[in-house]
């Protein structure tokens, strides 16, 4: 099965708000959208509690988040300030608006789009190589380095393309990032015809910390539609293998018509924004045998899949251990 890796946008002119309304608030999308632009209207006398630290380039400095909103309480709702919409919808200080952020939204968008028309008109694998990760982003909140949930997306344009086709509309997303696909987990989690699953370290210990527990299987329609398993710091690959096999296991159970991968590298050992807490220590060959155990489930019914670029920071080995997931999968699916 032909592994295609799209790291470049067929256009960069995509409709976030058309796009994104499946999975997002579209309040939350357009603000977005118009940050920027109500951010440097307000120059040149920026707020600096808004401004990002440090800042020594030229022209407005991004914009952080200057104070967070009660969300959970209804008296508050999103102001016309930027500053102020900025603490109603992040979730952190570590996700700045900046200057170039709505064109490459508009790319990973793009990188999506056509990842989801090759793996459907092909039957096969393709990796999208967005520039932004999106698991940490929820239905109204975006935060962790991410703005919008590429996988969840790429779930929905999944079940467009398979209900077009007149195929079977049930979707998984399996996300393999070291910290649990908070964001994916809550959009889907009411849903009953996507199955989520993540492989994280325990949330007792690291970050998201609310969400990723065992316990957390989906409500009402959706119940039984979500699978956390959270390991401890840490992890070996023979760790690591059981808790993807059960994953997996899972996934076929589902049956399903297509498959996202929410592919974080941030389990390698030594990684530096993961080890602050113990880390998971998958490293080299370790990554093929992961792309091989998933890749073998598909041996006798192939199903399309998409692999969507999620976190991993130790950049000097992050490329081979994502060619090396990828070219595990396709060996995995081979009969023989």
């Amino acid at each position: 099965h032909l592994v295609k890796v799209i790291n470049a946008p067929v256009s960069s002119n995509c409709d976030l708000v058309d796009l994104y309304s499946s999975v997002h608030d579209v309040g939350m999308i357009q603000f977005l959208v118009n940050a920027w632009s109500k951010w440097e209207a307000m120059g040149p006398d920026w707020d600096s509690d808004c401004c990002q630290p440090g800042w020594k380039g030229n022209g407005p400095p991004p914009l952080v988040p200057c104070h967070a909103a009660f969300r959970r309480d209804g008296i508050e709702r999103v102001s016309s300030n930027v500053m102020g919409a900025f603490g109603y919808y992040c979730t952190d200080s570590l996700t700045p608006i900046v200057e170039s952020l709505v064109t490459e939204l508009q790319e990973d968008a793009s990188i999506i789009c056509e990842a989801v028309n090759l793996a459907l008109l092909r039957n096969s694998v393709v990796y999208a190589a967005t520039t932004h990760p999106g698991h940490h982003s929820n239905f109204d909140n975006f935060g962790g380095y991410c703005y919008l949930n590429n996988a969840a997306l790429c779930a929905r344009l999944m079940q467009k393309r398979l209900d077009d086709a007149a195929g079977n509309r049930r979707v998984a997303i399996i996300d393999i990032d070291y910290h649990c696909g908070n964001g994916t987990a809550s959009i889907f989690y009411r849903v009953p015809d996507v199955f989520f699953t993540s492989i994280h370290c325990d949330p007792e210990i690291e970050y998201p910390f609310n969400a990723g527990y065992e316990d957390q299987i989906g409500e009402g329609a959706g119940k039984g539609s979500t699978l956390h398993i959270p390991l401890a710091p840490g992890a070996t690959w023979e760790d690591y293998k059981p808790a993807l096999e059960k994953a997996m296991n899972a996934i076929m159970e589902f049956d399903v018509g297509g498959l996202v991968v929410s592919m974080g590298l941030d389990t390698y050992e030594g990684d530096s924004v993961s080890v602050r807490k113990g880390g998971f220590k998958l490293r080299g060959n370790d990554y093929v045998e992961l792309g091989k155990t998933m890749g073998s489930y598909m041996k006798d019914n192939f199903i399309p899949t998409v692999f969507v670029q999620e976190g991993g920071y130790k950049m000097d080995v992050v490329g081979e251990a994502a060619a090396d997931v990828l070219g595990g999968f396709s060996e995995g699916t081979m009969k023989g």
